[in-house]
């Protein structure tokens, strides 16, 4: 019975509720009412949009990472096919045997070579005019930056005449080596 009594007091005192909270009371549990639905409604949404964006980041993040690590093995096998200084004459032979498979005629070719990396590589910057029919120069070109080390830096292709076949190329390109230990 002890039970039954409590239950009808708790019944009695929310029936008198407003009577001993006040009107600041009750604008304070419509505040608060109002704040969980607000919470509930917009924040609530906004939270997971942030947790589900979070996650996408950190999986770009680790797809960075995996890429990044993927390049540096890259770029390190890279590293590993450079060709050694002392290749240098080999590689000009090459070039001239290219030319000419290519119906290529190489003119006088200056060059130049930079140390790079603390004195490990070694750049040689190549100069020189060349002639011919455009697709054996495309071919030529495709051929050269097949060559590991080899980069092109500047390619400019003229014509003398419009009705002329042949092209005028000034060609300047790098060429990149390992220094022997």
């Amino acid at each position: 019975m002890n039970a039954q009594r409590l239950i009808q007091q708790a019944i009695w005192y929310l029936r008198q509720w407003r009577q001993y909270a006040g009107i600041l009371a009750i604008a304070g549990l419509v505040l608060l009412l109002l704040a969980g639905a607000l919470y509930v409604q917009k924040l609530q949404p906004i939270q997971k949009d942030l947790e589900r964006r979070e996650l996408s980041l950190l999986e770009a993040a680790r797809k960075l990472k995996q890429s990044a690590s993927s390049a540096s093995a890259t770029a390190s096998s890279v590293a590993e096919r450079l060709p050694q200084s002392n290749q240098f004459t080999a590689f000009l032979l090459k070039l001239n045997e290219l030319a000419e498979q290519k119906h290529i005629v190489l003119q006088q070719s200056d060059y130049k070579a930079t140390p790079e990396v603390g004195g490990q590589l070694l750049r040689y910057g190549l100069q020189f005019p060349a002639n011919g029919l455009y697709p054996d120069v495309q071919q030529f070109i495709s051929e050269l930056e097949k060559i590991p080390g080899v980069r092109i830096e500047t390619l400019n292709l003229s014509r003398p005449q419009i009705s002329d076949a042949m092209l005028n190329v000034q060609i300047e390109m790098s060429y990149l080596s390992e220094v022997q230990p």
